[in-house]
């Protein structure tokens, strides 16, 4: 049996809200209507969270790429949504200055590569 890739939407609440919200079709939804049949769509967005988040939660969405019982090795592709979060206010709890926000996202991509 053959197993489908999979397409993995990594990111924020544009991810989250990618296959639509209210009724209204979403850009991940367009994307799984693309790969019908020949890849998975999997949408794993976190409202709210900036790349230091995204960091936290990186090895449960992508498990160990040491392991091969829980790496993901059948990735088509993967999209990195985040920033929004990372470049609001100050004030915001969300805020990362832009140097920690390019080490997070250098890291992210670094260990999804991998």
């Amino acid at each position: 049996m053959r197993i489908r890739p999979t397409i993995l939407l990594f990111g924020d609440s544009i991810t989250e809200f990618a296959f639509g919200v209210g009724g209204k079709l979403g850009w991940a939804s367009l994307l799984s209507a693309q790969y019908s049949r020949r890849a998975d769509v999997l949408s794993r967005g976190f409202s709210g969270y900036n790349t230091k988040h995204a960091l936290d939660v990186l090895p449960s969405i992508f498990g160990d790429p040491n392991d091969v019982n829980t790496a993901n090795t059948n990735l088509l592709f993967c999209t990195v949504f985040f920033g929004a979060n990372d470049c609001s206010l100050p004030s915001a709890r969300q805020h990362l200055d832009i140097e920690d926000f390019d080490a997070n996202i250098r890291s992210i991509v670094s260990k999804i590569r991998r």
